[in-house]
């Protein structure tokens, strides 16, 4: 069951995630989402990481390493930050975003996009 609002703008669709509470909590959890290769992903307040399925049932059991966009350098991240923004590319079948933390997750969007 998906955890968050979809929206949808032309080839692309926003998810828009629940505040989180604790630490491991699911922010956004994603249906299929193989259509799509590129997201990015930000939240307002608290930190988040990213779990991806392949074959939507299974998650990997480690965070996914992410690309910080307002980063001069390119060392990827495992851990988000409140206030910027992240990405990352390839055919998934479903993610999960999950609250990393204390601090509460706020305002957390998942941008999804096709790119051919």
């Amino acid at each position: 069951m998906a955890v968050g609002a979809v929206q949808h703008a032309g080839q692309r669709q926003f998810i828009i995630g629940i505040a989180g509470v604790s630490d491991n909590d699911i922010v956004i959890d994603t249906e299929d989402v193989s259509q799509f290769d590129t997201f990015e992903l930000s939240s307002t307040a608290g930190a988040m990481d990213v779990f991806i399925s392949h074959d939507g049932t299974n998650y990997n059991t480690a965070a996914r390493s992410l690309t910080d966009l307002g980063a001069a350098t390119t060392n990827p991240v495992l851990v988000t930050v409140a206030g910027r923004s992240y990405g990352f590319r390839g055919i998934v079948k479903k993610i999960r975003v999950r609250q990393n933390g204390a601090t509460a997750v706020a305002n957390a969007v998942l941008n999804l996009q096709r790119h051919e």
